[in-house]
């Protein structure tokens, strides 16, 4: 967008009508004050960095044509026309989606620091019998490997009997 430091718009491409969902004239015709949300505390603060070092760099809320609003970067810099008067390069980006793959990255990472926070888990060397496979804890205690696992995660079991101790414990009825 070619502007005034004062918010009115003096030439927009297609794109930026494209991305307001308005006309060349309807822009132009609006003004910042039309298509900015002026309740966005940070646009005062991003017009004063611009008048205080010439150029500016920031978010804010911008609204289209049916009123929805939509986040944007923007990207302003003065300088003089031919004439000496001072005019503004504005370039506007619609980072909704980059918004929302952010929020959705958020609600990832929360979701999983929940489920870290459920998750006991054994790691490191676990003294075992090599006879019984009783397990020995940090305090010289021994116990049952079943309730051992059972105690120090969330693991449970089930039980089944592999085809080595069928054939061993049951010869008759599973001979080999």
């Amino acid at each position: 967008m070619l502007t005034a430091p004062d918010g009115s718009i003096f030439d927009v491409n297609p794109s930026a009508c494209q991305m307001f969902g308005r006309t060349r004239e309807e822009i132009l015709q609006e003004g910042r004050q039309g298509l900015m949300d002026p309740s966005d505390p940070r646009l005062a603060a991003l017009v004063a960095e611009r008048e205080r070092t010439g150029k500016a760099h920031g978010e804010l809320t911008a609204r289209r044509k049916d009123g929805e609003l939509f986040p944007v970067e923007i990207s302003s810099v003065v300088f003089e026309n031919r004439e000496g008067n001072p005019r503004t390069c504005i370039i506007v980006r619609d980072i909704s989606q980059r918004k929302a793959a952010e929020a959705e990255r958020e609600r990832l990472i929360l979701q999983l620091q929940d489920a870290l926070k459920h998750v006991k888990t054994l790691s490191g060397l676990l003294p075992i019998c090599a006879s019984c496979k009783k397990i020995r804890d940090s305090q010289g205690n021994w116990h049952n490997l079943e309730i051992y696992i059972r105690k120090n995660t969330e693991a449970d079991f089930t039980h089944g009997i592999c085809p080595d101790c069928r054939h061993a414990l049951y010869p008759e009825t599973f001979p080999r």
